[in-house]
């Protein structure tokens, strides 16, 4: 089975021909590893960007993102990927996460990022679930409506196989040049 429900990924192992700057983790999918991994995606997000609040909505996104990818991970990996692609005229952010899941979780997830993808206002589609969920004990399925609602950030996803990748991105508007990383 493959779905695709996005614009071309970048490799886990190779950023994007285009990026300016990468980062590319993988990890065991545990708790603890996922609190090492965020605390290097803020200061990655800290070094790279000028503006504190566009820093503050990616690291919410990585959160909400290794909180899923552990969560629901069938596989013995998962990774979290970082890219900021200097475009003619702008630069983007991208933030990856990449799992295995079961094929019931695959379709599960699979219906709910369609939905998210396509809802013509994200927060209402983000009102609309909370109120959905508010009842059901023990799982609130928010995080990713969060990252696009909250965060301003768009979601992409693929499915190939037993792999689910989900993309959150959007456009930055200053980031660091080369001479203030160096030091």
């Amino acid at each position: 089975m493959r779905t695709t429900y996005a614009a071309p990924i970048v490799s886990v192992s190779e950023p994007s021909p285009n990026g300016s700057l990468f980062l590319c983790i993988s990890f065991h999918p545990s708790e603890r590893m996922a609190n090492s991994v965020l605390r290097l995606v803020s200061s990655f997000c800290s070094m790279v960007l000028d503006d504190a609040n566009v820093s503050s909505r990616f690291y919410m996104a990585a959160h909400e993102l290794a909180e899923n990818i552990i969560k629901y991970s069938s596989g013995p990996r998962v990774s979290l990927e970082l890219a900021l692609e200097e475009r003619e005229s702008s630069c983007v952010m991208k933030i990856s996460a990449r799992n295995e899941a079961s094929p019931e979780r695959l379709r599960e997830v699979e219906r709910r990022l369609f939905e998210l993808k396509t809802a013509s206002d994200p927060v209402k589609h983000y009102d609309e679930l909370i109120c959905e969920t508010a009842m059901v004990e023990g799982v609130s399925g928010l995080g990713l409506a969060r990252v696009r609602a909250e965060g301003g950030l768009d979601v992409d996803y693929t499915i190939e196989g037993n792999e689910l990748t989900i993309i959150a991105h959007a456009p930055v508007g200053r980031w660091r040049v080369d001479e203030q990383l160096k030091g």
